[in-house]
């Protein structure tokens, strides 16, 4: 059995271009309609299968951003090749997008996201840090800083300061919620290439914090603990599934939104189900009620992983093993995935929600195999043993070989 994730669906998903809101037919507040359809179904279902992937582990809380995983990998499939290339596509779910085409989608889907209104503060940053030295292929640092933004400079890795120079940047942009992404970079690092995901939003409808009172939530096993919770009465759009019930909880001029879906049974069973055609049917059957009521916990999430074993599992292997293939990054290849670090936290309160997330992905040089020479033209030890046994017959030193 799975242990207890608060699963908060809409913070998780919301910065995708998916954003649940795509999929619904409300009014102007639906930008994301203009962002290639297919990078959309893309994102959706990796997102889900990524997930999946996530919940397999032991931390009670998961919680991440999608769409900054997303875009670093959108970032480095720009140099890959080969097999590489191919797994890194069949993974993410774009193999029907050219190269052009889904750099042309994010550079829109960027666009988008950016502030999508005047209570709701989306930032979205890239970076590209190239070691001193490291040559690149000019194509795929122009396409990086053509449609991804990303701001380029070069770095020490061998020096101490290199780790506190990225992850300033990154602490730079989440408002100082991720202020260290790496715990390390080595100095083989030859290339570092980072999402940052800063999102403030305060709620169209406000809880009254007067309205807040303690409460049990109730643990896996029977266990309780007391927590904040938050009330609100109100006309919201709502569902009710086979054993669960879910909220539509929206943001500033309702264009960005939090759904929470609780469970009548266990969680395991209820995420067991997410995948993007259902979570479609979900959102498209959510309808307006009057005086929904709403108990929300106050809470705080933190999370941080490395992403290299559930990207292997969802079938994207060769990107990390010395076999791995971005020519398109370096002249002639030779560097390979390293790490693949993922952090995300949030707040949730009375008014709003404040939330950041960074993906990091640190590629370093494959190894050149140095052919094995012993030369003895020294003083040497032998022994001349019995393999089956282990029985040494002879042993000895050779200090000056007499020769006939």
């Amino acid at each position: 059995m799975k242990k207890n994730i608060i699963v908060v669906l809409a913070l998780a998903l919301l910065l995708l271009p998916l954003a649940g809101c795509a999929l619904l037919e409300r009014n102007e507040v639906i930008a994301a309609k203009e962002v290639d359809a297919r990078l959309v179904e893309a994102n959706t279902g990796f997102a889900f299968r990524l997930f999946n992937e996530l919940l397999k582990g032991d931390e009670e809380n998961v919680f991440y951003s999608p769409a900054s995983v997303a875009l670093a990998l959108s970032m480095t499939y720009n140099g890959a090749a080969g097999d590489t290339e191919k797994e890194m596509a069949h993974t993410m779910g774009i193999e029907n997008l050219t190269l052009d085409e889904l750099n042309a989608a994010n550079k829109d889907l960027l666009t988008i996201l950016q502030n999508p209104d005047q209570n709701v503060e989306t930032s979205i940053a890239n970076s590209l840090w190239p070691a001193e030295g490291a040559p690149l292929v000019e194509e795929f640092t122009k396409r990086n800083e053509e449609f991804y933004n990303a701001d380029v400079t070069r770095v020490d890795f061998t020096s101490h300061d290199a780790v506190d120079i990225v992850n300033g940047w990154v602490a730079d942009n989440t408002n100082n919620r991720i202020e260290k992404l790496f715990d390390e970079l080595k100095p083989t690092t030859r290339l570092v290439l980072v999402n940052a995901i800063f999102f403030k939003g305060g709620w169209t409808h406000t809880f009254d914090k007067e309205a807040t009172a303690d409460a049990d939530f109730h643990l896996p096993v029977g266990r309780r603990k007391t927590v904040p919770m938050m009330y609100q009465q109100n006309t919201l759009s709502c569902l009710e599934g086979d054993n669960f019930k879910a909220v539509r909880l929206p943001y500033g001029q309702e264009r960005v939104s939090m759904y929470v879906f609780v469970p009548e049974t266990e969680l395991s069973t209820f995420t067991d189900q997410l995948t993007s055609s259902q979570w479609e049917e979900w959102l498209n059957s959510f309808s307006e009620k009057e005086d929904a009521t709403v108990f929300l916990p106050r809470f705080s999430a933190e999370y941080k992983t490395e992403l290299i074993n559930p990207l292997m599992q969802l079938g994207m292997v060769a990107a990390f093993g010395g076999g791995a293939d971005f020519s398109g990054i370096t002249p002639g290849g030779g560097w390979f995935i390293s790490q693949i670090v993922h952090q995300a936290n949030l707040d949730v309160n009375e008014e709003g929600t404040e939330a950041a997330a960074a993906t990091g992905v640190a590629m370093d040089e494959s190894a050149p195999l140095d052919p094995f020479t012993l030369r003895a033209d020294r003083p040497f030890f032998f022994a001349i043993c019995d393999d089956l046994t282990g029985t040494i017959l002879f042993m000895g030193t050779i200090t000056n070989p007499e020769v006939d």
